[in-house]
């Protein structure tokens, strides 16, 4: 386990690149004086238009007599700004963390091009991102390198078509996988590793106890928003595999080992309210789960989407609410809020008359969000009226 964040000074890489108990040394392949505070804490990506041998790459970056001007400044740097790391394809079968059908989708070389959470190439690596390159060149597959979801996008370093999700971990695979149309999921997913993850390995801490569970505080409560969303990933990428009995068992385990008496709902369960939609599907429109799930599980499966819609609505309509409530100026300032609340209760309403075009509650919520936009439209009117705002 590695520290990111303290992985920009120079005495923690120190300890990392030591025995710790029983694991090995992490393999950062510079010398003390190649990475000491005031040496490399900045190193220089060149734009480049190919992919550069990641190790060849670090014999000019760690090259004392190799560095570029920049102000005022000399600093060492990369020739290039994108990197190859060569897969030796029989050497990682033989270390068993790809099934079967991924074996066939090793790729040559991993490539990619450094870049932040947005996909923008960078200009420079910091020293932690330098100690992070020096482990993928060195480590050859030989021991797992994870990144964990919370990190953000900045830390992945542009990676992110490799990563294989497993729980609330990435692991680099060398498989470059397809964009995924859930914006909400990077690279790939083991289903069937991450399933057993959720199911058989995951402590809950007392948070799914609702007669002695412990206090949820905001903090701990935004941790769990990223339990939710990638609980809801599996969920998606099962029903993509034409698995909605374990999709259905692991959305019906979110809800029971997060509730909302401890964990309030917020609208992150959206695509969880989504996915139990789709399951509940009558077999018209997903005949291959027709003979896998039974009628009461659909039924209860609609059942559970209703409340989780019902509750997101009333939120959506209360903040709503709130901001009509307000001065002109400070309705003004929630904008943006009002904005993403009616999206969610648009989003939710169109997925259920999509999939259950006959059921009476779409037509119901439709007709809701009909009399949320004539009251904003409304409030929007007097504020013009007054000569307060313009819209």
């Amino acid at each position: 386990v590695c520290n990111l964040s303290l992985l920009n000074t120079d005495w923690y890489i120190d300890q990392m690149r030591r025995q710790a108990y029983e694991s090995e040394p992490l393999p950062i392949e510079m010398t003390e004086q190649q990475y000491r505070q005031g040496t490399r804490d900045v190193v220089l990506l060149k734009p480049s238009n190919k992919s550069h041998n990641i190790q060849e790459a670090f014999e000019i970056a760690l090259d004392d007599h190799e560095f570029e001007n920049f102000g005022t400044k000399k600093y060492s740097y990369f020739p290039s700004n994108k990197f190859s790391i060569p897969v030796d394809k029989e050497h990682v079968k033989s270390l068993g963390f790809l099934n079967d059908e991924e074996m066939e989708q090793i790729v040559e070389n991993v490539e990619w091009t450094v870049s932040d959470g947005d996909g923008n190439p960078l200009q420079y690596v910091l020293k932690n991102q330098l100690a992070v390159l020096s482990i993928l060149s060195n480590n050859n597959w030989k021991r797992p390198v994870y990144f964990a979801v919370t990190t953000g996008g900045d830390s992945y370093i542009g990676l992110q078509d490799y990563f294989r999700l497993e729980g609330l971990a990435y692991r680099l695979v060398p498989i470059k996988y397809p964009t995924n149309p859930n914006p909400n999921i990077m690279g790939g997913i083991e289903t069937d590793l991450m399933y057993n993850n959720v199911m058989d390995n995951w402590a809950w801490g007392g948070m799914d106890d609702l007669e002695n569970g412990i206090y949820m505080d905001e903090n701990n409560r935004r941790m769990v928003t990223n339990v939710r969303l990638q609980m809801s990933n599996l969920s998606e990428a099962l029903i993509e595999e034409n698995d909605p009995k374990r999709a259905l068992i692991v959305l019906d385990e979110l809800l029971r080992g997060t509730p909302k008496e401890n964990v309030p709902y917020t609208r992150v369960l959206m695509p969880v309210a989504e996915t139990y939609i789709k399951i509940a599907n009558s077999d018209t429109l997903l005949t291959p789960y027709a003979n896998i799930l039974s009628e009461e599980e659909r039924e209860k499966a609609l059942k559970v989407a209703k409340e989780l819609t019902e509750e997101l609505f009333i939120q959506s309509e209360e903040t709503i609410a709130y901001s009509l409530s307000l001065s002109p100026e400070y309705y003004g300032a929630m904008e943006e809020d009002r904005q993403l609340s009616l999206q969610v209760c648009d989003r939710l309403q169109r997925v259920l008359d999509y999939y259950h075009p006959d059921d009476e509650y779409a037509d119901e919520l439709k007709s809701r969000i009909d009399t949320l936009e004539v009251q904003i439209e409304n409030y929007q009117r007097m504020i013009i009226d007054l000569g307060s705002i313009n819209f």
